[in-house]
């Protein structure tokens, strides 16, 4: 109590010190300097608050000795000074500093009972760094960040606490992969009642400039692979013609790079963290992408799979652009087309799509678009597929894209080195399923260097 009371007496002073500093100063121009000047003087005296709390935790008598890693005893050598970059700014405090002679070895029990990085910064001002760079670009980003805290920081000082953050998400990734190669785990699931979802999934890909080179080659723009899982009550469209919203809830988005059958082992852990075996229904969603329906058949083999209806649709569209110049007649065969896709009449789709090819009207278009429902016909019964209440739409992937892709790497100049843009994609994956309290939480005490 004694320290309390000597750490409130401080606090009393220094505080009446900042005060008469504040109100003594020169007179403000304007509400706006004194905002500014008053955030200051706030942040100041949590900086003093925060580093006199350290100090209180730290306590006035340390232990002559305490016990080493290595089984031997530290023997206490002084009090250190430590800084410690926070969302206040940088604070200063002292810590004991202790030393084995077995092993060599110097630890500081305050810092690794808090977690603490002396040099760093602290792991609440990584994830809030972090969670900007998932969001915009590193130069706006630290600008934006600099005037809304008063806290200092680069461009490179985000980028980096983005990679950490999305390092981190890896890291989560691959307990989620080891977990779903337990066979006992897996078996509780199987075995679990069923419950009364509707659970959703959908793959896609996106283009990302990327600077990395194999044999000699430049590879230029990579795929960013990108996974969805949501669930959805919203009734389906009753006409072709509408625009409908998903209404996706429960969002999970995961993303990575490489080969397909490496991001099946992702579609797969992701899946049994949102227990795909227990739900009563599993619905994939997706264009008619090979490695799509490979990697559903392999890890989901009983899912209903439902190639997305614009994707379709377009197809049609394409078909009609190339056969009829006139616009009468293409948009009177373009209606009966997709009135007919809609119902599910999918062989009379590939028929009319034939007939143009012998007629030769748009040879190539109907041809390719007659071969393209041939090998998709099995899943594009969107009549019965509205009848159970499904979505037919892969709008939720799509966004996805959009939101992992699109606005955040395809910033205009952006050009990524590999891994760089792989971890920024995962923490903007984390960040956007609602994911970074538990990357917070998980980098709070990060191992300790050798």
């Amino acid at each position: 109590m004694r320290d309390v009371s000597r750490l409130g007496t401080a606090f009393a002073e220094q505080m009446q010190k900042i005060t008469a500093e504040l109100l003594g100063g020169a007179t403000p121009h304007s509400v706006s300097e004194m905002e500014r000047r008053t955030r200051e003087a706030v942040l100041e005296m949590g900086r003093f608050l925060l580093g006199s709390w350290l100090r209180l935790l730290e306590g006035s008598y340390p232990s002559s000795e305490i016990k080493c890693r290595c089984g031997a005893k530290a023997q206490y050598q002084c009090r250190r000074d430590g800084e410690l970059l926070t969302i206040l700014g940088t604070v200063h405090y002292e810590r004991a500093y202790y030393l084995c002679a077995q092993c060599h070895g110097g630890t500081y029990p305050l810092d690794e009972k808090l977690g603490l990085r002396p040099g760093q910064i602290s792991a609440e001002l990584e994830s809030l760094l972090g969670m900007t760079g998932a969001l915009m670009p590193f130069g706006k980003g630290s600008d934006l960040f600099t005037r809304l805290t008063l806290v200092d920081n680069s461009a490179q000082t985000m980028d980096k606490a983005t990679q950490n953050m999305g390092a981190e998400a890896a890291r989560l990734e691959k307990e989620w992969r080891e977990a779903s190669e337990d066979g006992l785990l897996l078996t509780r699931q199987e075995r679990a009642p069923k419950d009364e979802r509707r659970l959703y999934g959908t793959l896609d890909a996106t283009k990302v400039h990327t600077r990395e080179r194999e044999d000699g080659e430049d590879q230029g723009w990579r795929d960013l692979k990108v996974g969805a899982w949501f669930e959805s009550d919203a009734p389906p469209p009753e006409e072709p013609q509408e625009d409908w919203d998903v209404q996706a809830r429960n969002l999970t988005y995961y993303c990575d790079f490489g080969q397909a059958k490496e991001f099946g082992k992702l579609l797969w852990a992701t899946g049994i963290q949102r227990e795909a075996l227990r739900a009563k229904e599993l619905i994939f969603l997706g264009d008619a992408a090979e490695w799509i329906w490979n990697l559903v058949h392999e890890h989901f083999p009983w899912a209903v799979q439902i190639v997305d209806w614009f994707h379709a649709a377009e197809h049609l569209e394409t078909v009609a652009k190339a056969a009829f110049e006139e616009e009468t007649a293409r948009k009177a065969w373009l209606k009966d087309v997709r009135q007919w896709l809609w119902d599910g009449h999918v062989v009379t789709v590939i028929q009319a799509c034939a007939a143009l090819a012998e007629q030769r009207h748009g040879a190539d278009e109907a041809r390719k678009a007659a071969t393209y429902f041939t090998n998709n016909a099995q899943r594009m019964d969107y009549a019965a597929y509205r009848k159970a209440g499904y979505q037919i739409g892969s709008g939720t992937v799509e966004s996805a894209c959009k939101q992992l892709g699109i606005l955040r790497m395809k910033v205009p100049g952006a050009m990524w080195d590999l891994q760089g843009a792989r971890l920024i994609a995962k923490a903007r994956a984390a960040l956007l399923s609602n994911q970074w309290d538990i990357l917070t939480q998980r980098r709070e005490y990060l191992p300790r260097v050798a």
